[in-house]
């Protein structure tokens, strides 16, 4: 058979199910153990690839100061999460191994090595970062010499403070997970210096001229904590925070309602388990001891770094004005021209489908197709699913404005996506008032599809129009993160898309699907499904290729799928921003697979999955990764893109620039390690965001989406 000939659906369907066995080779010989990476190691290396952002001088330095701000936030959710699955599995399952082969507390003890080595290497980006601010107008005081002038200053401007004095041997006062505190001991004391706000540890000293002075104040405190105590012997004094427990417990199949039970859950959080103590200090000391010990930790659950805690706070930093060239350029973002006028939404998407890709195009374009619907007096009814959005979504302000304009609204609101339940939970209740079905929670399932129907009034038909995509309905991080969205009147999808929802308003398991991929009906058997298809057909004669971007790829089972494609000769291009378990380059296992991990000013979030099928080409975008809580404990939509044009630009401008990216991209070796490959002196450097970005802002000149009239 041909490699280029074209192969119909059909005939790959029954090749499916003729996969011959595999060839003998050098990965027969190697266990589970050495064919997957260890999922926890694997994200701390993609943690490592962010602090890498912030060491590289070549980025403007409010940019590195950000992405040295994302370090920290990142590993305290880490912590939050899966630190304290990994303690609590060790404790309770001490014999239990992890996919690859270790053991919750050999995982545990590399966390720390790992932890403490990125932490130590954070503590010397963060002063070069602070030292090339300073030189551009912007001074953060970490060390304070003995001037008078600044004490008075910022004694001055004090933010709120409470101080707990107590015995040594009394019990520690409560201390809120993420709070920023002061220890101060005595002999036969100790003091808790709480600062109220968290955000106001960030004081702002008034300065002449144009330059900006900054304090963090828990600092200035532990280093005056002596004329602070003046009637009292200071033995030391530290800034120092814990970090708890992060996910909700509640019981999905228990009478209460699921929205109670997550609020009140909510509010335990701040006395759940603590997993991390982090002490600011020089040294380890009795104090850090004392406090480790008071809350019930081990010493490996005792951090030390001479660093400032929490820098999440430097972003109002990040966020000064007047400070352009220390950041990137703003995008110019782009709507559309057939998107422009809000009036003829409908008959645009009538005519062809629409592929919008956030940051470069404007999420305006969603934004103004909903707000249509609202609008619209043909449109009958609007249904969307809503995983996270900002405080004051302009999505949620249109869907109670469709129903106040007598449009049926349904929508399904995830008051368990993790950090963001109060938010959503008052979406929710701020929905049901302006008149808006919302449907009650699943327990068991997280909807995490991102999807808008709209049914409208054309002649004797009721039209489906839809809008689905791989990212939030979220104004913010639109602005921040790369996704793909489609714009389609396609009447087949429509037909499932309304399946879907419709299993949502009765509560019940999806099913029936021919043309979306739906977790946690079919997505997993299907993704299956499409991998063994190129096996099968390489086996045959037919070249198979596959291409797929995505956050994290863990799934055993379709690692395995992958490594099978591999040594049948399928080629493999990965894109996986994070978390890796899969071991590319192994002779005889998965010498045809490449992984790379794209690192840059925008975070990767778009999942995109391309199989060549025979020439006829399958493009999937979607929500989920390749994970078992996606395939098997979330929602999850895949939906194909049917458009010739549109699966062409995604394979060959999306994927080809991501893959083809030689400033930015990661590449990950066989022992787990990645590497940044310096291009050949004659290889033109290829920054794929920046090549997305200027395509976007020049209408998509010279590819096929300005030729279709884009």
């Amino acid at each position: 058979m041909s490699e280029n000939k074209k192969v119909g659906w059909d005939v790959l369907s029954r090749l499916a199910g003729d996969v011959p066995p595999a060839a003998p080779g050098h990965a027969q010989f190697l266990g589970e153990a050495d064919t997957l990476f260890n999922r926890e190691l694997s994200w701390l290396e993609f943690n490592e690839r962010v602090l890498s952002e912030a060491a590289d001088t070549s980025i403007p330095a409010l940019e590195r100061l950000r992405f040295c701000t994302i370090v920290s936030s990142n590993l305290d959710e880490f912590f939050m999460v899966r630190v304290a699955a990994l303690s609590r599995v060790a404790r309770r399952a001490p014999a239990r191994k992890t996919p690859d082969g270790m053991t919750a507390a050999q995982v545990y003890a590399q966390v720390r090595e790992h932890v403490v080595r990125q932490k130590a290497r954070q503590a010397v980006v963060l002063p070069d970062i602070l030292n090339e601010l300073r030189y551009a107008g912007i001074r953060i005081d970490t060390d304070f010499p003995r001037t008078t002038a600044l004490d008075r200053t910022i004694r001055q401007n004090l933010p709120g403070l409470s101080v707990t004095i107590r015995r040594s041997n009394q019990p520690l006062p409560h201390l809120a997970g993420g709070q920023m505190y002061v220890f101060v001991s005595f002999p036969g004391e100790y003091a808790i210096i709480t600062l109220q706000d968290r955000q106001s540890r960030l004081l702002r000293i008034p300065s002449k001229g144009a330059g900006l002075h900054f304090v963090l104040l828990e600092r200035w405190l532990a280093d005056r904590a002596p004329k602070l105590f003046a009637d009292r012997e200071v033995l030391e004094a530290f800034p120092f925070k814990v970090i708890r427990e992060a996910d909700l417990r509640y019981r999905p199949d228990d009478e209460g309602p699921l929205e109670e039970q997550i609020l009140e859950a909510v509010g335990q959080r701040t006395r759940a388990r603590v997993v991390r103590l982090e002490v600011d200090a020089a040294a380890y000391s009795e104090g850090a001891l004392f406090l480790a010990t008071a809350l019930g930790l081990d010493s490996a659950s005792l951090y030390r770094f001479d660093l400032p805690l929490d820098l999440r706070t430097l972003m109002a930093v990040y966020q000064a004005k007047n400070r352009p060239r220390l950041k990137y350029p703003p995008v110019e973002q782009r709507t559309p021209h057939p998107f422009r006028r809000r009036d003829r939404i409908f008959e645009v998407i009538k005519k062809k489908d629409f592929l919008v890709h956030h940051p470069y195009d404007s999420f305006k374009t969603v934004l103004n197709f909903i707000s249509r619907a609202a609008e619209d007096p043909r449109v009958t009814r609007i249904y969307h699913t809503l995983y996270r959005t900002s405080l004051d979504s302009p999505v949620m302000e249109a869907l109670k404005l469709a129903a106040k304009n007598g449009k049926q609204v349904t929508a399904y609101v995830e008051i368990k996506a993790r950090f963001d339940e109060l938010n959503n939970l008052r979406w929710a209740q701020d929905l049901r008032r302006a008149g808006v079905r919302v449907i009650r929670p699943f327990g068991n399932w997280k909807v995490h599809s991102k999807a808008t129907q709209v049914f409208r009034r054309e002649g004797a038909e009721e039209a489906s129009y839809l809008h689905l995509g791989t990212g939030n309905y979220h104004p913010t991080t639109a602005r921040q993160y790369t996704d793909l969205g489609l714009l389609t009147r396609d009447q087949d999808l429509g037909r499932e898309v309304a399946r879907f929802f419709g299993a949502l308003v009765k509560h019940r398991r999806p099913k029936d699907f021919d043309e979306l991929l739906v977790a946690p009906v079919n997505m997993h058997r299907q993704t299956l499904a499409l991998i063994h298809q190129e096996t099968a057909l390489q086996r045959h004669g037919v070249r198979g290729h596959i291409i797929a971007k995505m956050n994290s790829l863990v799934d055993k089972e379709t690692i395995s799928a992958l490594y099978e494609a591999s040594r049948a000769g399928v080629r493999i291009e990965l894109i996986v921003r994070g978390i890796c378990c899969l071991r590319p380059q192994i002779r005889g296992l998965s010498e045809n697979i490449r992984v790379i991990s794209i690192i840059d000013r925008f975070l990767e979030h778009s999942r995109a999955y391309y199989f060549r099928a025979g020439g006829e080409g399958r493009v999937y975008l979607s929500s989920a990764d390749w994970m078992p809580r996606n395939f098997f404990t979330r929602m999850e939509l895949a939906f194909p893109v049917k458009d010739p044009a549109l699966k062409r630009y995604i394979r060959e401008v999306v994927l080809h620039n991501a893959l083809n990216d030689n400033v930015k991209a990661w590449h990950l070796r066989p022992d787990g390690t990645y590497t940044k490959p310096r291009p050949p002196a004659e290889q033109r450097r290829l920054r794929s965001q920046f090549v997305l970005e200027s395509l976007a802002k020049n209408h998509y000149k010279d590819t096929i989406l300005a030729a279709r009239g884009a």
